[in-house]
């Protein structure tokens, strides 16, 4: 990955500023104050995080104070040309953190495709250099500044040669060979002048030596007793033990083997059959045949009988009861649908009086003939009449014609009035007496008409209404015909409700089949366990049989007398065999012995033998208590014991001196072995270019590095070795350099962060300054370097160098 962009929203000085980086190696130059330092903060921030606000962290925030935004973006290109984008605001934590491959948002696990698995101090410790890591090196001593420069290229390393120093010191704390104060080397001189006070105190009395060799014969003869005593005691409790099992051994001699043993064993297997045959012989003989169940009596067989004939009626009439019960339902429902119109055409008879029972609807033309016409029809003839009068006076010519006219006129009107008088009289309408109007006036004829056609609807819905319920009456009679033909119901059952006669029928023909069912099924079953009872018991007294003959018995008695002789000849061979294991070996022992007097008078001596030995040991122990104590009043007691408890004392001290010691020595050791052979094996590639980049910082004065033992040595171009310290302060830091950078090479295929120097350099000579330039080039090839400086440098391309003008700062 290498940096080629960095937007920045507001950190520290910067606000809504891009910068575009080259992507082998850059120069930024600027004055002081001029924002270098925070923009690589800023890289450093958006890959690993913002400083928290906690204690001194605080400080290290860059907030800008004109800005509402923290943070940015920085635009990485990958090896296959694609960009990826960390962008990093303001947020909870180390801030908010997106990330982009292209235009697509990734996860932010992704983020370690930019910076592996380097946290911020990985970053600072190698990739990072400035003037407070390079100008510390001057301040080291010589074996920090090794510690230091062995550190490189070891992860943790700095911090295990700082406990391995550690460790060596607190050992040198312990013991020196040379030393006068350490606890190790206080408490052996101690041990000297002890040992030499207690061997002065016991060879200043002559009578200690003889005290002593008193004690010692003593000694020798309290063993030597101890030993007989231990096998008198030993003798004593063989014989105890025997007496103890004196009781056994009579009761084994007294028993005998069995005098009759049978030829051949009663074997538990048959002896078990033989018992559950017997027992199952019992329980069948004494089990009755259960009882037979009661039969139907004549009324249920007649039941039965007749459903066996009529079966598939019967079950027709099951099936089909509830369409005889929608029958019943829909008749009672189209009763109670008449009896409704019947109360409504009481209503209606009641409402109007002049209503007749027989009156039927006039039709359209029916109630035409009795509307009357209106006058102005009748008036218009007599209008012309008139007008033709008065123009036959008027218009001489045409006199005639108009005369004509008017008596037309005349004679039409004339017509028209005999018709209407003809009309009025209600006589002339022969339809009205037939349809029942007869006595009722021409408006009253007329008004009626909506009551009538009500009427005439009611009757039609009555006719309806009855002609049903007579068709369902039919078929009622129909279903009674059959159920009584079946039996289900009799002639003295009078009500029409079938339904639940038949469902009475049938549950109790259920019951029937069900009794009769039973009936069968244990007829059956009774003679099925007869046979098998006697077929059971054949067969056990036949069982029982072959195995009384297999082992000679006439009968069950016999067979049991038999059987229980031969358990109590098993009790006694049982019992016979616990008393021998119980025994053991001893019974060898016991045979010795002609009875248990013989036996009891020789633990009796064994007894007063162990007693007369104990005596003499408790003697001698007295003897040698008596002779302790002389020697002890020979010479000092307090100065001896005191001198002897101080021995012991310094012998506990010296071990845990030693042991603290030794630990500290070993775990510095191991620490430093480890280091080295990490160190050696680990980065032979990055001590190779260590060595080439040394040389070019020294201009070829130092051509190899090695690590030998438990240091780094330097060998110079005229075939001189130096060891780190004996380096000057200048030299040193072009070696803690050259191996910080061969690290960061040698690491670049796992992790291509940029090298990010600040102003490292200041105190550098221009020779020395030039050779850093030349490095930086050349290391560019592979890592890009991004390298901040006060000072304009000289050779550097101009494209390659970036620097902030006053105006770029927010």
């Amino acid at each position: 990955m290498k940096l080629v962009k960095a937007n920045i929203y507001g950190f520290g000085k910067w606000i809504d500023q891009k910068f575009n980086f080259e992507q082998d190696y850059q120069v930024i130059f600027g004055d002081n104050e001029a924002g270098k330092t925070t923009l690589l903060n800023f890289i450093q921030s958006i890959l690993f995080g913002f400083a928290s606000a906690r204690g001194d962290n605080k400080f290290l925030q860059y907030k800008p104070r004109n800005s509402g935004k923290y943070g940015g973006e920085l635009v990485f290109k990958a090896d296959d040309e694609s960009l990826w984008t960390v962008r990093r605001v303001d947020g909870k934590g180390d801030g908010e953190v997106t990330l982009y491959h292209g235009d697509d948002e990734v996860p932010v696990s992704l983020l370690s495709e930019i910076i592996g698995s380097f946290t911020k101090d990985d970053f600072e410790n190698t990739h990072v250099f400035d003037d407070k890591s390079i100008l510390s090196i001057y301040g080291l001593d010589e074996t920090k500044l090794e510690t230091e420069v062995m550190s490189i290229g070891a992860v943790g390393s700095k911090e295990w040669l700082a406990t391995a120093d550690s460790l060596e010191h607190a050992a040198d704390d312990i013991y020196k060979p040379r030393g006068q104060k350490q606890p190790l080397v206080v408490n052996l001189k101690k041990e000297t002048e002890l040992v030499e006070d207690k061997s002065e105190i016991e060879n200043q009395q002559v009578a200690y030596q003889r005290v002593k060799s008193e004690l010692d014969k003593t000694e020798k003869d309290f063993d030597d007793n101890a030993v007989l005593l231990k096998q008198a005691s030993e003798a004593e409790n063989n014989l105890r033990n025997l007496d103890k099992k004196w009781s056994r051994y009579e009761q084994l001699q007294q028993s005998h083997d069995p005098n009759h043993t049978p030829s051949r064993l009663i074997q538990n297997e048959d002896w078990e059959r033989v018992l559950k045959a017997n027992q199952e012989l019992s329980t069948l003989k004494e089990t009755s045949t259960p009882n037979k169940i009661a039969d139907l009596d004549n009324v249920e067989k007649n039941v039965l009988k007749n459903y066996r004939i009529n079966q598939t009626r019967l079950d027709y009439v099951r099936n089909q009861k509830f369409e005889l019960q929608n029958l019943q339902f829909h008749r009672d429902d189209m009763n109670s649908k008449l009896l409704k119109v019947d109360t409504q055409v009481d209503q209606l008879f009641k409402n109007h009086p002049e209503l007749s029972e027989h009156m039927l609807p006039l039709t359209g033309d029916e109630i035409d003939q009795l509307t009357p016409q209106a006058n102005k029809a009748n008036n218009m003839p007599l209008i012309v009449c008139g007008v033709a009068v008065i123009l036959a006076f008027i218009i001489n010519p045409l006199r005639w014609v108009f005369v004509l006219a008017a008596i037309a006129s005349g004679g039409w009107y004339w017509y028209q009035e005999r018709v209407n008088s003809a009309k009025a009289d209600l006589g002339n309408y022969p339809f009205l007496q037939e349809k029942g109007y007869v006595g009722l006036s021409r408006e009253a004829i007329l008004g009626i008409q909506g009551t009538v056609i009500a009427l005439d609807n009611y009757h039609t819905t009555q006719k309806g209404l009855a002609d049903g319920i007579k068709s369902i009456e039919v078929d009622l009679n129909k279903w009674r015909n059959i159920l009584l033909e079946l039996n289900v119901v009799d002639e003295s059952y009078k009500d029409d409700n079938y339904n639940e006669q038949i469902e009475k029928y049938f549950a109790r023909l259920d019951q029937i089949q069900a009794k009769a069912d039973i009936a069968e099924q244990s007829q059956a079953q009774t003679q099925k366990i007869a046979d098998n009872r006697d077929r059971r018991l054949h067969q056990l007294n036949k069982e029982i049989f072959a195995i009384l003959q297999k082992y000679q018995a006439v009968n069950m008695n016999m067979f049991t007398q038999m059987h229980t002789q031969q358990i109590e000849n098993q009790k006694t061979l049982s019992q016979i065999k616990q008393d021998k294991d119980f025994l053991g070996n001893d019974l060898s022992e016991l045979q010795k012995y002609a009875d248990h007097n013989t036996l009891s008078e020789e633990l009796n001596q064994a007894t007063s033998k162990k007693n007369a030995l104990a005596d003499k040991n408790n003697e001698l122990s007295r003897q040698m208590g008596s002779l302790k104590e002389q020697m002890q009043q020979i010479f000092d007691n307090k100065q001896y014991q005191h001198i002897v408890s101080e021995l012991a004392q310094n012998k506990q001290d010296i071990i845990e001196n030693y042991d603290e010691w030794i630990s500290n020595k070993l775990a510095s050791s191991w620490i430093r072995n480890m280091l080295n052979i990490a160190t050696e094996n680990r980065y032979p590639k990055m001590i190779e270019k260590a060595t080439q980049y040394f040389s070019l910082l020294t201009n070829h004065h130092y051509i190899k590095i090695d690590f030998k033992s438990r240091d780094i040595v330097v060998t110079s171009a005229n075939k001189n070795v130096f060891d780190v310290h004996e380096l000057s302060k200048a030299t040193t830091i072009q070696l803690y350099l050259a191996l910080r950078l061969a690290f960061v090479t040698e690491i670049s295929d796992l992790i291509k962060l940029p090298i990010l120097i600040d102003d490292a350099f200041v105190d550098f000579d221009l020779s020395r300054k030039e050779n850093v330039f030349e490095l930086i080039q050349e290391i560019a090839e592979t890592n890009q370097v991004i390298y901040v400086t006060a000072n304009q440098p000289e050779g550097v391309p101009e494209d390659h160098i970036l620097k902030l003008e006053e105006n770029e700062i927010a």
